[in-house]
């Protein structure tokens, strides 16, 4: 069982009110733990070093957080995104070393363009998984042959990384997951549906979406699953502490793949599980938001059945 939760950013003014506890986010939280694989996109380089690149907004982790991260569950991390440039190469090679002392795999980012494009393969239940991130550019380098940066959002290279995932990883299940989209945007622009379409068709199983910072719709495209914005799940970057969200699951069984939404709700930054009235009112969100698209997924989650 896979499980996604969207923007992740330990900084900022979730820093203020954590303080040295990383872990304030996840107690008693085990949705992520309980998974076979948790993914999520990590919004801030790790770093206590570097200079602010000039733009408008600034954030970095403090490395004393990375074991909450680990021990909350978190497996992947996409470092494909707007922010994780924020203090330069230096702190973007922190994040690297921290990422890979701690035993958290990353995709989306590298010090050079092989890394950059380089996925996470695993191989659970007789079934391999490719992993891969990408981001447009424009806050962060793209990464060359020969200098660090993210893993740019185009079809072409996107069609040649699940090429090698097919026919040289053997994977049967490719997830990619995309830093796409308007901000505040409550459905995507047809530039990005198009996009999602495009990589569906290039090999893609599941598109998890990142970047609006709210939730958007789910399409089910020809064999494809597109979930274009899972919105903030712990986000420092403003002084919100208190939320709706969701995670996404991808559950398999011998020979199929159900999806369902975990309603979650932030409160005074802690994540906890929605029930009740609360849970319903994030799946009607997301069944409204959805129902542009010609096919969807079901919105009942486990929590409510």
């Amino acid at each position: 069982m896979l499980r996604f939760a969207g923007d992740m950013l330990l900084a900022g003014h979730y820093e203020m009110a954590a303080d040295t506890d990383g872990g304030l986010a996840f107690k008693d939280f085990t949705l992520l733990r309980d998974a076979d694989v948790a993914m999520v996109n990590l919004e801030c380089p790790i770093t206590d070093r570097g200079e602010k690149v000039e733009k408008p907004y600034n954030f970095r982790m403090r490395p004393s957080y990375v074991g909450a991260i680990k021990d909350v569950g978190i497996d992947i991390v996409n470092l494909a995104n707007n922010h994780i440039f924020d203090y330069g190469e230096v702190g973007f090679f922190d994040t690297i070393s921290m990422l890979d002392s701690a035993g958290i795999m990353h995709v989306g980012a590298g010090r050079d363009k092989q890394e950059a494009h380089r996925p996470v393969v695993l191989e659970l239940g007789g079934r391999r998984f490719g992993f891969l991130g990408y981001y447009a550019g424009g806050e962060a380098p793209e990464a060359k042959v020969d200098s660090p940066g993210v893993a740019r959002r185009d079809v072409r290279l996107i069609a040649k990384d699940i090429k090698k995932l097919r026919d040289t990883d053997s994977v049967d299940f490719v997830v990619l997951t995309f830093h796409w989209g308007e901000e505040k945007a409550e459905y995507p622009e047809p530039k990005y549906v198009e996009f999602g379409h495009a990589a569906i068709d290039a090999g893609a199983n599941l598109i998890i979406g990142h970047h609006p910072h709210v939730l958007q719709g789910v399409e089910r495209y020809k064999k494809g699953v597109i979930v274009y914005s899972l919105g903030n799940f712990i986000f420092g970057g403003n002084s919100r502490h208190s939320y709706d969200t969701a995670l996404f699951e991808a559950a398999f069984s011998a020979d199929s793949v159900s999806y369902s939404f975990i309603p979650i709700g932030v409160r005074e930054w802690q994540a906890a599980v929605l029930s009740g009235p609360d849970s319903v009112r994030v799946v009607e969100i997301l069944r409204t938001r959805s129902a542009e698209f010609d096919k969807t997924i079901e919105y009942t989650s486990k929590e409510q059945e």
